[in-house]
């Protein structure tokens, strides 16, 4: 993108008319831009702007006319949005509530009540007695509580708002419509993020103009630029490194991903999720980045619907198929930046931080989930959290080193000279130390790697999935399968559709069928299956619920985190399995989520690894 030239005279007064009527001439002078419109010349004269030279198309002013009514948006959408808020409906919203709550309690203390009459009036045993008076209370203090919360809120409600007074009538209260609630956030989300794309179009033009006005001024060109960042950082609110990250990740987006710009642009994705892009495609050259950005931002209704991580995947196991060793490179690179770290928190705590590879953090942390399963079969009362933490505390300051993992990087006592990572000497433990340190037997632990036939075997380079983490280039997980030494390695085989790779069926030869459906759900879905979601996968859930009749099947199985298992259980909210899977090239891995608000997602299971036909549009939200 070719930077305007803009003209910076140094006395301003020069280049405007002495008097009414008296024409100036000079480089300054509207008149001597022919190709200005009327519009342009006007503005730049009544705002005292500096006017653009060598510019005879008129592209400078017409850009600065198009800043100041992006200016005259921005102020009048500021003002809209601040008197958007009504703190008196929130009140009377909860004022609402808080009554209908009040009402439920009382009508059960009511109920609680007679109750307890019939029973007297019947003759019950003391015990059924008891039982009913302890009820008759425990709803009557509960009716108590509710009624004053209640009382409260009207309180609130009136002092926002005198004209209320006590005519304010809960029933009448709640004729919003959410569906219109949940547009307004929709439209609001996509206006916000095509602001911040303005922001990134206003920073590279903002970087180009003071390169440019430096060197005019005489700086050397290795010292251009210097300042900027901080002059984007103060008019962002940020700080100096956040504003020096902005003005990096607009030069990428700006001159290098057109498609990425075009999906800012137009409020499909966020300036984080555009962060994410350019830091995935940050090693690859043009081309490939290029390439990259058209495979994941050419379709727009696509990406709208990838989360956070599930874009970054994207992207990285694209670039891994075009460029792996330039990853592999970077990995090598990113191992001798390990470190261990411990920085405060609150209430006397400690963040104990660990940068290590991926293989062996997938491992130590497969190790402590062990132990906490292990220890909550056996009736541990702590919690699993609890549980892995005392392990890690235990096993790091009361056993002492040991032998295993010498000559890798997990040898903590150094790798050998002329080892790609050279820590220090190899230090022999006694045999006393040795019996000291736990082990974990390695073969039960599951590191599920997903990757093709021809990627293990035949030197493609069909990038692997470690489910539940990143894609990772084929040559790395090729070291993580065939260079485990005397360990068992355990294949299964998965059955992928041949135009989409959504999984379709696994072997298994696990004795209960409910694990090993887990496995291939695991396998399948790989993160939590609600859209824009990315945690991990921690409960299975049936699509058409079980009291309903649903099948414990595959087809009827999908993975969730709890809190989106949770919170589908709530009035309202429907799953199905969706047809968008078979316009999209024949995969039924699709589901339909509907909310309580009548507005449906369509969530797809990622494809594996391997060449696949390009896939179909994804369905938007409706």
């Amino acid at each position: 993108m070719a930077a305007p030239e803009w003209h910076d005279p140094t006395d301003r007064d020069a280049a405007r008319p002495a008097s009414a009527g008296q024409d100036v001439a000079g480089p300054g002078a509207a008149a001597a831009l022919p190709g200005m419109d009327s519009q342009a010349r006007t503005w730049a004269s009544d705002n005292d702007c500096p006017m653009p030279v060598q510019d005879p198309s008129g592209r400078g002013a017409a850009a600065m006319v198009r800043c100041q009514d992006m200016l005259d948006l921005g102020r009048a959408a500021q003002e809209t949005c601040g008197a958007f808020f009504d703190p008196v409906v929130l009140a009377q919203l909860d004022a609402a509530l808080a009554h209908e709550l009040a009402m439920r309690d009382q009508q059960s203390a009511v109920e609680a009540a007679a109750d307890l009459d019939a029973a007297v009036r019947n003759d019950r045993d003391g015990v059924a007695l008891a039982q009913l008076r302890r009820r008759v209370a425990s709803t009557g203090a509960s009716a108590e509580k509710s009624q004053g919360q209640a009382q409260l809120a009207l309180e609130v409600v009136t002092a926002l708002d005198d004209s209320a007074g006590g005519a304010f009538d809960p029933e009448t209260v709640g004729q919003l419509s959410g569906a219109g609630l949940v547009d307004v956030i929709d439209m609001v989300e996509k206006v916000k993020n095509s602001l911040s794309a303005v922001q990134a179009h206003a920073q590279a033009l903002f970087v180009a103009e003071q390169r440019l006005a430096q060197a005019r001024a005489g700086m050397p060109k290795e010292r251009l630029g210097r300042g900027v960042a901080h002059q984007v950082a103060l008019a962002r609110h940020e700080a100096p490194h956040r504003g020096r990250y902005l003005c990096e990740l607009s030069e990428v987006v700006v001159r290098e991903m057109p498609c990425t710009m075009e999906a800012f642009a137009q409020g499909r994705i966020s300036e984080y999720k555009a962060g994410l892009l350019a830091k995935e495609t940050a090693f690859l050259s043009y081309e490939h980045r290029a390439a990259v950005d058209q495979e994941i931002c050419g379709d727009l209704d696509a990406v709208e619907l990838m989360g956070n991580r599930e874009l970054a995947s994207a992207a990285r196991k694209a670039a891994c198929a075009l460029d792996p060793q330039s990853f592999i490179k970077r990995h090598e690179k990113a191992v001798g930046d390990r470190f261990v770290s411990l920085r405060p928190a609150a209430d006397g705590m400690t963040y104990l931080t660990a940068l290590i590879p991926l293989k062996q953090g997938v491992r130590i942390i497969a190790t402590l989930t062990k132990v906490a399963d292990s220890r909550k079969a056996a009736g541990d009362e702590r919690g699993k959290g609890q549980v892995m933490a005392d392990a890690l505390m235990h096993r790091l300051i009361n056993h002492a080193p040991c032998a295993d993992g010498a000559g890798t990087i997990s040898d903590h006592r150094g790798v050998p000279a002329g080892s790609p990572v050279n820590t220090g000497a190899i230090l022999q433990p006694t045999a006393a130390e040795s019996q000291l340190c736990t082990t974990v037997d390695e073969a039960n632990i599951a590191l599920e790697l997903v990757m093709t036939d021809r990627s293990l075997f035949g030197g493609d380079n069909d990038p692997a999935i470690l489910v539940g983490h990143e894609p990772i280039p084929a040559p790395m997980a090729r070291n993580m399968v065939l260079d485990e030494g005397p360990q068992q390695v355990w294949l299964k085989r998965l059955f992928t559709h041949p135009s989409t790779n959504q999984l379709m069926a696994m072997d298994s030869q696990a004795r209960l069928f409910p694990e090993g459906m887990k496995q291939f759900l695991r396998a399948q879905d790989q993160r939590c299956r609600e859209p824009y979601c990315d945690a991990p996968i921690r409960e299975y859930d049936h699509i058409k619920a079980f009291a309903a009749g649903g099948c414990t099947s595959i087809d009827n199985g999908q993975g969730l985190c709890a809190d989106c298992n949770q919170a589908k259980e709530a009035p309202g909210w429907s799953t199905t399995r969706s047809p968008a899977g078979v316009e999209g090239g024949g995969s039924p891995r699709a589901t339909e989520i509907t909310t309580p608000t009548g507005h449906r997602y369509v969530s797809v299971a990622p494809p594996l690894s391997g060449p696949a036909a390009p896939p179909g549009p994804r369905r938007k939200p409706r």
